[in-house]
Formats: structure tokens, sequence, C-alpha cells
């Protein structure tokens, strides 16, 4: 955020600076009243164009975590239907759900930044699945609770496809593009004024609020990335929860 409000100011304010000092850009009042007129419709499209995509960023960070907690809920739900349904083969498939669990938030959380998921989480993964499968119900209880155990087998294989496919997920590079262009547009029409108290007070301010919110557009365009991407905080007290229950 600091670079980043440092890197437009610089651009905004004095490199305009830099160039008045030759002779053929020095402002006149022609000048100033082109600037006047270009510099509101460019400065407002900028921030509106900021604005949409930092809510678009925004609500793709809060789907992220509700599918992780989501997620979260379904493995904490399989581990109950598991332990009621008390044969050993299943008690065997709640060590390597945990096991799964930790390698989620050891391995596969590190992957994810890259838009990937881990190799050895979906072995633990593949080898959960295919054991629920070989799972064999013998008293009515089992059989009632077998065919719930295999839907919500289903639904965590579903909701950790699209955490991954979610982690690859960004803004087009055409919209950073645009951003560019606008504020490449915005320091043009800053060398069409004369230097003043009011107009570096309006730069200095300008530029704080456009780093700033650009700055929140990158943080969360990639919700894994960063000290503040996501965290598997849902996992960790899952994996707490299944640790302490009996029943």
């Amino acid at each position: 955020m600091i670079f980043l409000i440092i890197f437009i100011s610089v651009v905004c304010i004095y490199v305009p600076t830099l160039i008045h000092n030759f002779y053929i850009f020095i402002p006149n009042q022609q000048s100033i009243k082109l600037g006047q007129a270009l510099f509101s419709p460019i400065a407002s499209s900028a921030g509106l164009l900021i604005g949409f995509l930092l809510n678009q960023a925004q609500t793709g960070y809060r789907e992220v975590e509700n599918i992780i907690s989501i997620e979260a809920g379904r493995i904490n739900n399989l581990d109950r239907l598991l332990l009621r349904f008390g044969s050993d083969q299943a008690l065997d498939i709640r060590v390597n759900l945990m096991a799964y669990i930790k390698s989620i938030i050891n391995d596969e959380w590190f992957d994810l930044q890259n838009g990937k998921g881990s190799k050895t989480t979906h072995m633990l993964w593949r080898s959960i699945s295919q054991d629920v499968f070989k799972l064999d119900p013998i008293t009515p209880k089992q059989l009632s609770l077998y065919g719930d155990i295999i839907d919500k087998q289903e639904e965590i294989a579903e909701s950790r496809e699209m955490r991954i496919d979610r982690s690859s997920k960004c803004l087009p590079r055409l919209f950073w593009i645009v951003i560019f262009i606008l504020l490449a547009s915005l320091m043009a029409v800053n060398t069409l004024f004369l230097p003043d108290e009011q107009f570096t007070f309006g730069l200095t301010i300008l530029p704080i609020a456009f780093g700033a919110l650009i700055s929140l557009l990158v943080i969360t365009d990639k919700p894994f990335k960063g000290q503040n991407g996501i965290r598997p905080e849902a996992l960790i007290k899952i994996l707490a929860a299944i640790k302490t229950r009996t029943e």
C-alpha cells in the first residue's frame, strides 16, 4: 500500500513538474481550461472502475471464505457419521480423514497460492474415497448411515474442487491495463495545470486514495496470496474438534 501510494504520488505530482521545465510544455490559460474539462471525467472514471473492481474482488474473497467454511463443515459431518457407523474400517477412515485435513493445512494451502492443489492431499483423499466405498454396512443403523456417508464424501470432493478452482481466479489483465491507461491519462492532464497550493493539495489527496484502493485490489485479487490471504482457520478448528470427538 505504501509503495503504491508513493509511486502514484510521484507519477501524478513530480512527473508533471519535471515536464513543465520544457518550454513547449509550460501551461497557459487554454491548457488550464482544457485540463479542468478533462480532469474530473478521467478521475471519476478511474475511481468508479477501481471501486467496481474492488467490489468484485471483495465478493470473490468472501465467496472463497464461504467455500472453505462449507468444506470444513462437511468434513466435520463426515467424521461424525463415520464415528456413528461404528465399524473398525470406519474408525480407520477417521484417522485418514485427520491426516487429510493436516495435509490441506500444511501442504495444499501453500500450493493454493499458485492456483493448484497438492498431489499429496489428492492421493490422501483418493484413498479415503476408495475406503468409503468399501464400507460394508451390516446393521440397519449402518445401512441408514451409509447413504449419508456416500453423499457427504461426494460433497467434500466437490468443495475441494471448488476451492482449488477459485484459487486460480483473478481479474483479467485487461482491467489492469485500463487502470494504467487512466492513471497515465490523469498524469498527462496534470501537465496542463500550473502548480499552485490548490493544485498541490488536490494531487496529494488523490494519489493516496487511488493508491490505497488499488493496493486493496491487489491484496484481495488472489485470496490465498500474501500475509493478508485467507488462512485455514476453519479447518484448524474442525481438526481440533475431531481429535476430541468420542461420540
